[in-house]
């Protein structure tokens, strides 16, 4: 599913109709002139925190990547969107590791793959999100109109929004964990 069409959803369950119309309308050529109206912009933004909170907490999604020590050392900033190792392998076997100082430290310098959790990227209005097959993405909707509304000062809306973001967010503990492609850096 495409994250214009969460916010749609998010857009229509607010009542923000002149914002629906503008989203309905928009293609990827006019994305720009869109993220101009506040009020979508500010969706814009906050969807990208629901599913990054939803990626955390509920529904946890895998990535691999390849990496190159130098000093026995890699910054975690190299691992997108880096929520928490899994563990981490060299030739196939797994090695010991240590967290200090926002950096993966090793007993030896060398080429290791990380398997760790993530969140997908969100670039555009138009990004796909391949784990939402998974499952109803009514459930990030819920949390992005949670969100707006308690951005927006209207507490009696987040807080019925909310429930319903926990009440489906909680559902999806039990999913398998979702697999991103493996990224290589070097």
């Amino acid at each position: 599913m495409k994250i214009i069409d969460i916010m749609k959803n998010s857009a229509e369950l607010l009542g923000l109709s002149k914002e629906y119309e503008i989203l309905n309308t928009t293609t990827s050529s006019s994305e720009e002139t869109a993220l101009e109206n506040a009020e979508i912009s500010k969706l814009f933004n906050l969807i990208k925190f629901s599913i990054q909170e939803l990626c955390t907490h509920y529904v946890p999604v895998s990535t691999s990547q390849n990496i190159t020590t130098t000093n026995k050392k890699n910054a975690l900033s190299n691992l997108n969107n880096f929520i928490r190792i899994n563990n981490v392998f060299k030739d196939g076997q797994p090695v010991k590791f240590k967290i200090i100082n926002r950096n993966l430290e090793f007993a030896e310098d060398g080429n290791y793959t990380v398997n760790y959790m993530t969140y997908p990227e969100i670039n555009s209005m138009f990004d796909e999100i391949d784990f939402l097959s998974n499952f109803s993405p009514d459930v990030i909707a819920f949390g992005l109109c949670s969100y707006y509304c308690l951005s927006s000062g209207m507490f009696e809306d987040f807080e019925s929004f909310y429930d319903r973001y926990i009440s489906k967010a909680e559902s999806l503990k039990n999913l398998k964990i979702f697999e991103l492609p493996a990224r290589r850096w070097e």
